[in-house]
Formats: structure tokens, sequence, C-alpha cells
């Protein structure tokens, strides 16, 4: 069975390529061209010409052909562009998630249709099961797991993918490329978001936003004005750093991005009871249509899962947490999970707290 396999130029992606060759998969290694540097990669960055060096030299070693595919337009429209225009609405937004359901299970997707390709495959650290009642997305158990950035991935996408190091260690993910003599096996891990440059992402709103970058007042939950920020571009919902001197520690709790100001207050006023979302993917509906769902929500990678109760209302999620959480953030994916934590049921893009 043919599968494409995303080739990042990292041990990740390099070792889910290898392993399913190594099980008999007929596989295809493909980079996708996503951004083109303007300034030499650092070592966190990923998306440079050593990248597409290192994937091609693993593919080399795997014996699998592998080609370099230019995804700059979609990545541009889908990701880029989104990117600058949550921020220039007061929003944060996560560009791993758009790049994951726009370019890796969509337009790469459509080229594995035109090579007859049945899967794609990536890297990521997530459990799938694929069976007749459909695809069900599981968190890994491995301390890398990454079922968030997946769970907006539509039923569809779902049943289009394969994880192989899902349920690994990074530890093992390496031993395994050793073990394969795949020449990334030490390779440092890419931290950063790859079209930001120098680690520091004002400089792409600046350039593709520059609302975000006017100084604006800075005002408190009691109404009262506190200084001048330096652009709404440069805070997000929860940041204590870069906010004008006071008393005692204050927090951003909300950015207006109507009237350019940034509202900030006392760290209990960050906690929120609820939120509203939109873009709500649900990978398993069947949960949601007798009325109210009780869910565990992780409302950014990595939060802890909290208690909550989801309602739905046309093309709108609302969502009631058991106990108040703090610096819920426009902007951010809340991730639906079952009562137990382990399997993901869907997901929304968060609008505003409630």
């Amino acid at each position: 069975m043919r599968v494409v396999a995303a080739m990042s130029g990292g041990v990740d992606s390099a070792v889910a390529a290898g392993l399913l060759a190594e099980a008999g998969y007929d596989v295809v290694g493909v980079t996708m061209k996503m951004y083109a540097p303007t300034k030499p990669a650092h070592a966190k960055s990923c998306c440079g010409a050593d990248d597409f060096d290192d994937a091609r030299r693993t593919a080399s070693a795997i014996g699998i052909p592998h080609y370099v595919l230019d995804f700059e337009e979609t990545f541009r429209r889908g990701v880029i562009e989104r990117f600058a225009r949550e921020y220039a609405q007061g929003r944060t937004p996560n560009p791993c998630v758009s790049c994951n359901n726009d370019v890796k299970l969509g337009t790469l997707r459509a080229y594995a249709d035109r090579l007859g390709a049945r899967y794609v495959a990536t890297g990521h650290y997530a459990r799938l099961e694929h069976g007749a009642d459909g695809p069900r997305l599981f968190r890994s158990e491995s301390p890398k797991d990454q079922a968030y950035a997946l769970a907006q991935l539509t039923p569809e996408q779902l049943s289009r993918l394969l994880l192989p190091v899902g349920q690994m260690t990074k530890a093992e993910t390496r031993a395994h490329a050793a073990r394969l003599g795949l020449p990334v096996a030490e390779k440092t891990e890419s931290q950063d978001i790859c079209f930001v440059e120098g680690g520091d992402y004002r400089e792409v709103l600046a350039a593709l936003a520059p609302s975000t970058a006017i100084p604006g007042p800075v005002m408190t939950t009691a109404g009262a004005a506190a200084g001048t920020h330096a652009g709404i571009g440069c805070y997000t919902v929860g940041q204590r750093r870069g906010l004008p001197a006071g008393g005692s520690p204050r927090y951003v709790t909300r950015i207006d991005a109507a009237t350019n100001t940034i509202v900030i207050g006392r760290e209990d006023e960050l906690d929120v009871d609820g939120l509203i979302a939109d873009e709500v993917n649900l990978i398993r509906p069947e949960r949601f249509t007798a009325g109210p769902a009780r869910v565990l929500a992780m409302t950014r990678y990595r939060a802890k899962p909290a208690a909550a109760t989801v309602t739905l209302d046309g093309d709108a999620l609302h969502l009631r947490f058991q106990t108040p959480q703090r610096a819920v953030t426009p902007g951010q994916l809340v991730a639906l999970l079952d009562n137990d934590g382990t399997e993901v049921l869907g997901a929304a893009t968060i609008r505003a707290t409630a």
C-alpha cells in the first residue's frame, strides 16, 4: 500500500518513514517547501536548506524516492496570513494547527491522491485507531503527546493519516533512527515557528498586519488609565511581562482590537467560567447529539484537562467549566476529550470567554 510520508528533515518524520518502509509499505517521501527563509537558520528553526538536504539523505538511507514540493502559496494563505489576521483581531493563534489542517492533511493529501496513495504519514506523537465506525484519535502516552495539535482534523482527514511514532518516547524514536542508520538520529529538535525568523514573531506582524504595532492605551479592569502599550501584537492574555509598572503584579486580561486597548488586572481576574468557540470540528459527533455533553477540555497545548460541559448552538460551541480556568485565550484551540482524558472527541477555536 502506497503512503506519502511528510519528511521535514527532522528525526520524528524520518523514523515514521523508515518504520513504514520496514513494514513493507510503498513509501514516497515528500518535503514541503512552505517558507523561504531570508535569514540564516538558527539552531531551533526548521524549513531551511539544511532540512531539505537532511530529508533527502534520510530518504536515500531508507531507500525510498524523495521529492520537494512547493507549498509556499498554500502555506502563506492558510497559515501566515491567518496568523497575522488573528493577531490583528486581538487573538493569539496556533499556526501549527492551521498547518496540519490546510497543508499536511489538505494540500499534501491532494498530492497523495494523484500518486494513488491511501495514506499520508507524519511524525506526530498521538495514537490513531482506524475502525469500521471511523477513525478515533487518542492522546499519546508519550511525554511529547501532540494530539492537541491534531484535534481539529476532520474524521475524513484522520481516516487518511498514519502516525508510526505516535506512542514512542523521543528516546525510543532516536533509538529507531540509529538502528535504521538514519543521518538525523541526533539532530537537534526544532521548536520555533518556521516562518518566524530570528524567533521574534512581531517582525512578521509588523510586515503583514501593521495595525498590531500601533501603540495604544492600557486600561485596568476598573476602567482606569494605566499607561501605553507597544502594539496589541506584543501581548497575549495572561502575559505579565512588558506591562506598565504598578504596585501588585498585573496581567493582560483582555485585548480589545477595535479600540487598540490592552486591559490588565489582578491574577485572579484571569479566571473565567466558560468560553464560546467556532470552527467546530467533531471527530465523534455522536457524543454530542443528546444535549449538553460532559467533557474534559484543553484550552492550550500542554494544559491540564479541565472538567466542563459543552452545548452546541448552530455553528457555535458553548463551554462551561466545572471550576474557573486561568487565562483562556481567544484564537487558541479548545480540544474536547472524553471523561478519562484519553480520546479526543473534537475541537473548536476559542473566540471569547464567557
